[in-house]
């Protein structure tokens, strides 16, 4: 099970190790908020937005042959929004500037990704 704990660390993992993120949020995949570093106000229904997003995306995946879902990015002219799969349960959302390389985010992104999903078995967490 993920714990808050791990939560906290990916977050902290990541703002760390990439610089220009504004945002970490780890969210149930029915839209509920389990970690959020952005303002209190918003959790809930950027919980909402990431789960809506993260359907959507495994729905492209699926009707394209592209197998499993890994990660979709949105794209705007001030920035970006990611969002990985972690297990069937939870969804990692990181909000970018438009200057942070995405190919190094994805790097330690899908690492800690990999850790949170080894968590919920059991396996010896990584992250940090």
């Amino acid at each position: 099970m993920i714990v808050k704990q791990h939560a906290l660390r990916v977050s902290g993992a990541l703002k760390r190790d990439i610089d220009g993120l504004r945002r970490v949020l780890i969210a149930r995949t029915d839209g509920l908020a389990f970690h959020d570093d952005g303002p209190d106000s918003d959790h809930e229904s950027a919980a909402a937005i990431v789960a809506t997003v993260l359907g959507i995306a495994q729905r492209a995946a699926a009707s394209n042959a592209l197998g499993a879902f890994v990660q979709t990015t949105v794209k705007g002219t001030d920035g970006c929004l990611v969002v990985y799969g972690i297990n069937a349960g939870h969804v990692l959302a990181v909000v970018t500037d438009p200057s942070v390389n995405l190919v190094l985010l994805d790097r330690l992104a899908l690492r800690l990704v990999a850790d949170l999903a080894g968590a919920e078995t059991g396996a010896p967490a990584r992250i940090g």
